[in-house]
């Protein structure tokens, strides 16, 4: 870890994660009228077409890299790294990626991942969290507030009308910055209370 703290004066350092977007909604609780008869009705397709969400998100100033793909494949993931080390070498540095370890991430696991790493050589770092904790990812605190928006209770008949609202999310998200910093609990973030109350509104 020392060497890698090391290295921040001179990198970015980006934390990535990806989400499923499936047309069957996810379900929450709600706020109902005690004592009243029935429940609200969420309707459920028949069939779940889905697409996979991916972020990418600069810890220092909540620059985002953000897309879709129809599976999670590694090629996806390698094309999302080089932009990350694209951004960061015109910027004169290196590019740090903190990412899961599951297997398409992996060099050891995807042929294109290591090919990624002998390409771009000390240009890339991967950095990957603990099995099973995603907690230790900061992007997964992407998520809660995305499916809010997008995929909870939802009442949406056609499959591109939910794919078209994810993609406003994402874009929303690159363009506020300050945003994307919160909600990954950077340090970096500046909280105050009309960011606060605008976001609950939202």
């Amino acid at each position: 870890m020392a060497d890698l703290l090391a290295l921040l004066p001179h990198a970015d350092l980006y934390v990535q994660d990806d989400v499923d977007v499936r047309h069957h909604p996810t379900l929450t609780r709600i706020w109902s009228r005690r004592g009243a008869r029935g429940q609200r009705h969420v309707r459920a397709p028949g069939t779940s077409p889905k697409v996979v969400g991916f972020a990418a998100v600069d810890w220092r100033d909540g620059w985002c890299s953000t897309g879709f793909a129809k599976s999670r494949t590694a090629q996806v993931f390698v094309e999302q790294l080089d932009h990350l080390v694209r951004r960061s070498q015109e910027r004169g540095r290196m590019a740090i990626a903190l990412v899961d370890n599951a297997k398409i991430h992996t060099p050891w696991g995807a042929k294109a991942v290591r090919a990624a790493l002998d390409r771009h050589g000390p240009k890339l770092r991967l950095v990957y969290t603990p099995a099973y904790d995603p907690s230790a990812n900061p992007t997964e605190r992407l998520w809660p507030p995305f499916r809010r928006a997008v995929t909870h209770n939802h009442h949406r008949d056609d499959f591109w009308d939910l794919y078209c609202d994810a993609e406003q999310n994402f874009t929303d998200l690159d363009a506020q910055p300050e945003r994307a910093l919160r909600h990954i609990g950077s340090p970096f973030a500046i909280v105050d209370d009309a960011c606060l109350s605008n976001e609950r509104a939202a």
